[in-house]
């Protein structure tokens, strides 16, 4: 379970940093659109005034934008995750029960070991009924533990491609607009540059290269079949050993003891 707390925590951390990002981004470019703006002439009509009112204006737009990510961050990574540990911890409270029930019979069961050994002891039924009942609290305590455990394991794939997936879609939406409204201002400033003979399209933006190759795909197409798959039980070899090696004493142990190396 160690590893799927690590994995929310990591993601809580990841989303509260692109908030905090966000939100400055959000603020610079209401910074850059209102600069922009007070430079405009209202007298004047000539169009480096308009568009600098355009580039202002889409500085604006693109804050409503990043502001808008900032919630789906929100909504699709902060929110899911935040469930997910909360129901996580539910589940280490539910192990906590079924180590103290698994404990409370073992130390029975050895006190039932140590009076058969002594050559005077007899037979008490209030002291077997008491091992048979903890025996009874463990078991069901523990099958209630694993099915909650393989349930949220099982899940945990579904549920994190679906905050990925999502996250996705607020991204292209962010960019898809941003675009959008950034190449509708465009031809007003590529028709102005031309007229103030600059240069908007500089050398730098063309020499930058942002393809990037995953040189890790090969090894994980390799070793990765697309499926998640749990052991929480023992080989059908393993249990039969098991069971041919017991005495009679220890044939009341339950079929599974619930200990940290299950997880």
């Amino acid at each position: 379970m160690a590893d799927m707390r690590n994995c929310y925590d990591n993601l809580l951390a990841v989303a509260a940093a692109i908030a905090n990002s966000s939100y400055e981004f959000s603020e610079a470019l209401q910074e850059m659109g209102t600069c922009l703006l007070k430079r405009v002439t209202p007298t004047k009509d000539g169009i480096n005034d308009k568009v600098l009112l355009l580039l202002g204006k889409s500085q604006f737009e693109l804050r409503k934008l990043v502001d808008s990510y900032r919630v789906h961050v929100l909504t699709t990574i902060t929110t899911p995750s935040q469930s997910l540990l909360n129901e996580l911890q539910t589940v280490e409270e539910m192990k906590r029960q079924c180590d103290e029930k698994r404990e409370l019979f073992e130390v029975l069961l050895n006190a039932q070991k140590e009076k058969g050994r002594s050559k005077n002891s007899k037979g008490d039924p209030a002291a077997s009924q008491q091992l048979k009942q903890a025996q009874e609290d463990y078991q069901e305590e523990a099958t209630l533990f694993l099915f909650r455990l393989k349930s949220l394991k099982q899940g945990q794939f579904r549920s994190l491609f679906t905050q990925a997936a999502r996250h996705h879609a607020a991204q292209l939406n962010l960019f898809r607009k941003g675009v959008k409204s950034l190449e509708a201002v465009e031809p007003h400033v590529r028709l102005a540059a031309e007229q103030q003979h600059i240069d908007h399209q500089f050398s730098a933006l063309e020499d930058e290269d942002y393809s990037v190759e995953d040189e890790n795909d090969d090894d994980y197409n390799d070793s990765h079949d697309g499926e998640l798959s749990f052991d929480y039980g023992e080989s059908k070899e393993t249990a039969e050993a098991g069971h041919a090696s017991r005495s009679p004493t220890e044939e009341i142990i339950p079929l599974f003891l619930v200990k940290d190396k299950d997880l």
